[in-house]
This record gives structure tokens, sequence and C-alpha cells, in this order.
């Protein structure tokens, strides 16, 4: 931070390749009402962020701008009308964008509070993950123990956390993966079956041969970071009367749903945002968070982090993102 009130940041200036990310010096930003400023101890990459920066996210940000989601730190300014926290609170937050620089401002409504035992780079590579699928498979899911639930992208930054959270409530976990290092993962963080998708053929009823194969009928949930192909096959694991979760769609390809499938099994498709949970303050999310977060802190539950870089290395983390080579969080943390 120099005398001026700047600050170093990685900075878009036009949408498209994020191999044009640079890192920069810009202002200092200013907390508006309902806002903290955080010192930035460590930020998270996810891939929204790569798609924010295409220009390929539902939101586009005025260029030019600081893209990141995930940051932790230290709050150092609060502005007017925050009333839930103060400065030198240790806090992880989800901003729409903003967390690659050394100071973000973030939405108080986007903030918890890091817990004891918890340090800024597990947080960081945490608190985006565990809203996820605390949203994801607790309130929407409404995952019950002894329940089955397909996993897609079950080695990222959401799918590690989701084996994990699916075990913590007592289901049982089927994880769907790309590769041995991946297949490695999954089973280390407690999937009981794992299906491959580099060695399903083409046809719609592979993933579902292949879980049969395992020796599983089907499943009672999906919960779903991938879409395209992945939809395809996973739906069609689902028992009559199951719950299908549309977390995201990292293949990059949105699937369309068949109404008349969804008919017939009489499914249930159902839709997972964290931004209209967030800005209630839900309280059922944010006691499970709250919840998960201690089971973190008390190793029940582990940070899945791939590597952790300097912000000048963010187009190397970005690839292993892009190329679905990271096995679990890449995380942020010095510039």
């Amino acid at each position: 931070m120099s005398a001026s009130g700047d600050m170093s940041a990685i900075v878009i200036s036009e949408y498209g390749d994020r191999r044009k990310a640079r890192l920069d010096r810009v202002p200092r930003p200013k907390p508006a009402p309902h806002e903290v400023l955080i010192r930035t101890e460590a930020a998270a990459l996810n891939f929204p962020d790569l798609l924010m920066i295409e220009g390929k996210y539902q939101v586009k940000p005025e260029l030019p701008f600081v893209p990141g989601r995930d940051v932790a730190g230290t709050v150092v300014e609060i502005g007017a009308d925050v009333t839930g926290f103060k400065t030198g609170d240790r806090v992880v937050a989800q901003p729409q964008f903003g967390a690659f620089a050394e100071y973000a401002a973030a939405p108080d409504w986007t903030c918890m509070p890091i817990p004891e035992g918890i340090g800024f780079a597990e947080a960081a590579a945490s608190g985006t993950v565990i809203a996820t699928v605390v949203g994801a498979m607790k309130l929407r899911a409404r995952l019950r123990p002894g329940e089955w639930v397909l996993m897609t992208g079950a080695a990222g930054g959401v799918g590690s956390a989701g084996i994990q959270y699916a075990r913590y409530l007592g289901a049982r976990v089927v994880a769907l993966v790309s590769s041995d290092e991946k297949e490695v993962a999954a089973r280390r963080l407690g999937a009981e079956i794992v299906l491959r998708s580099d060695r399903l053929d083409a046809s719609r009823n592979a993933m579902r041969d292949a879980l049969a194969a395992a020796g599983l009928k089907a499943v009672d949930a999906v919960v779903d970071v991938v879409g395209g192909d992945a939809f395809e096959g996973a739906i069609r694991c689902l028992k009559p009367a199951g719950r299908y979760v549309i977390v995201g769609f990292a293949s990059g390809t949105i699937p369309q749903i068949p109404a008349n499938y969804v008919l017939v099994k009489d499914l249930v498709v159902l839709g997972s945002t964290l931004d209209r949970l967030f800005k209630l303050r839900d309280p059922d999310l944010l006691d499970g968070i709250r919840d998960a977060f201690q089971a973190l802190a008390a190793g029940t539950m582990t940070a899945e982090i791939d590597s952790v870089l300097p912000f000048s290395a963010f187009a190397e983390g970005a690839g292993r993102i892009a190329d679905r080579k990271a096995v679990g969080k890449i995380v942020l943390q010095g510039f």
C-alpha cells in the first residue's frame, strides 16, 4: 500500500483471454454502505472468475475491473450501516468481484467470521464451496442419512467439499471424475463409488450402466456443477421422484432439460444459487455454514487445496482450472 492510497491488484482491461490479466496498481476501494473493507490475506480462484473474465458470466463488471469472489482477511474499515462486523475481525467473504487485490470491499451480507483454528488460506479455499454445498445439499436437495447422492466434478473445489459435506450429513456418495488422480482424491475424501467420465461411451445410458455395474441401481439426488454431457447421463441415474440440483456449468455447456423425462420419472429439478440466500441472510444457510466451518476447524472436514500461488502467478492458477487439472482449490496468497 503506497502513500497515495493505491494497491496491487489483478486487473482485467478487456473481456476475453485470461492470459492478458496483469498485476497493476489501482486505487484502494472505499467501503460503501453495508460493505466492509478487507485486507486480503488469501483469495481463491473459482471457475466463475474465468467466465467473468471471458465475458460469459451473468455479471459483467464495467472495464477495467479486478476479478475474484473468494477472499479471506481482516476487516480494516466498515461502511455506514454495517452492524455485524468491526475492524479487526477475521472474515471470509464472497463479493461478486474485486477479491484479487491487496484490499477488497465486500457486502456485509456475504461475510462470515473465520473460526479459531482455521487459517486464511483454508478459509479462502472453503468460503464459497462450503456455502455452495450447504445450499445445494442441505437446503435444496434436503439430503437425509443413508441416501445416495451423485456429485459431478467431484475432485474440484465444490465437488471435494460436496463429498465431505454429504458424508457429514450421513449420506453416501457416488463421485463423477475424469482421471486417475481425481479418482484417488475422491476415494480418499469418502466416495464409495467412483464413475469415470473419461471411460464412458457416448450413449446417454452409459453413466447409468456404469453405476449399475458398480452395484447401485440409482441415486436419490444429483448435485451437478458440470452440466453439458454430464447432465444427460446423471439425470438418468436418478430414482423415480429423485432430486436434481443444478449448481453450475463448468463444462461451459448449458444442457437442455428433457421435460418429458422429468415428467415420466416424476423428478424434481432445482436451481441452487447463493446470492438470494445470502441477501436474505437465510438462517438455515448461515447455520449450515457455521456448522460446516466448525467441522472444518475440528478436522472432520478438510480444505482441499491444489496449490498456493502468489498473485503474480494468477495465469498459472487460472490455467490449471481451465484445463481441469486442479484437484481442490487454487489459492492466491502474497503480492
